[in-house]
């Protein structure tokens, strides 16, 4: 266990009994494994390097900081999200990205968000998409409208061009995808912003719509939702056995199907009960080749 305010870079020994896919785990076990939320929390730096094809010379090396699943609230309160904030910033991204969930369940929950996050920098911008909790909201226009006014700017079905130099590439962002929702459709919509050859990486709060990423001509897409599981009892074939498992099998880290990523963030905050096992909070650099 990592006292808060000390950040790690993730180590896969730390968790050898779940790539070994041990489904029996004693109790034990889950002691040193627990985090629950209090003075003890503590989060893993993961990074990735990514190819991409057709990326410009000018973004080969550049660096994406990720963070995921606020949940701002009472297990998730300012002093928490400043310290996330912090730790983000020493890691000194070109790029920031958010990919929803910034309240957990209530409209004010944005309010001490907004505060912590105003300060979330970065040379190139931070840019944000909408969660399911988001929306869980009474009211998600003022969510949306106090996120994007302290500085995270949302991508609601368009795209923006992240540009160095003459070159650039599309950084597109969708709603949260609901249920009576056609995916292809926010997805086309965002798209339409971004009717060039560049490389287009997507924001989409929801991993369960890589295919249909893949096939609209995405590069990159950059998810969130799942927690990575929050509880997790094992690994089978590097899919954690945890309840998120039933409704994808995007769950946590990077995925691939032909030239095209998707990369799941396993969030900072918490849903249900404010406890990980084996899942600790995440934020992730990703480096572009």
């Amino acid at each position: 266990m990592i006292k808060r305010n000390r950040f790690t870079t993730f180590d896969s020994s730390r968790r050898l009994f779940l790539q070994k896919g041990i489904l029996g785990l004693s109790a034990y076990s889950f002691a040193g494994a627990t985090q629950i939320a209090d003075e003890n929390n503590f989060c893993e730096i993961h990074r990735k390097t990514i190819t991409i094809p057709r990326l410009p010379d000018e973004f080969k090396g550049f660096t994406i900081g990720m963070m995921s699943d606020i949940h701002s609230s009472i297990f998730m309160n300012k002093d928490d999200m400043n310290e996330y904030v912090a730790a983000m910033n020493r890691l000194e991204t070109d790029l920031i990205v958010v990919t929803g969930d910034f309240v957990n369940s209530q409209t004010d929950e944005v309010y001490p968000f907004a505060e912590a996050f105003s300060n979330l920098k970065s040379p190139n911008g931070v840019y944000g998409c909408l969660g399911n909790h988001d929306y869980f909201a009474k009211d998600v226009e003022r969510v949306a409208k106090e996120v994007d006014g302290c500085g995270v700017k949302l991508l609601r079905n368009d795209a923006v061009k992240i540009q160095k130099g003459n070159s650039f590439f599309n950084l597109v962002g969708v709603d949260d995808i609901g249920r009576n929702t056609d995916p292809k459709d926010y997805m086309t919509r965002a798209l339409a912003f971004a009717k060039n050859v560049q490389p287009k990486i997507m924001l989409c709060h929801k991993p369960y719509f890589f295919q249909e990423a893949k096939d609209l001509g995405i590069d990159l897409t950059l998810s969130g939702h799942t927690h990575g599981g929050q509880i997790v009892f094992g690994l089978i074939d590097r899919t954690p056995i945890a309840l998120a498992a039933l409704f994808s099998k995007y769950i946590s880290g990077l995925y691939t199907i032909d030239q095209s990523h998707l990369y799941v963030n396993n969030g900072i905050g918490f849903t249900g009960l404010p406890i990980r096992i084996n899942c600790p909070p995440e934020l992730t650099v990703i480096t572009l080749a």
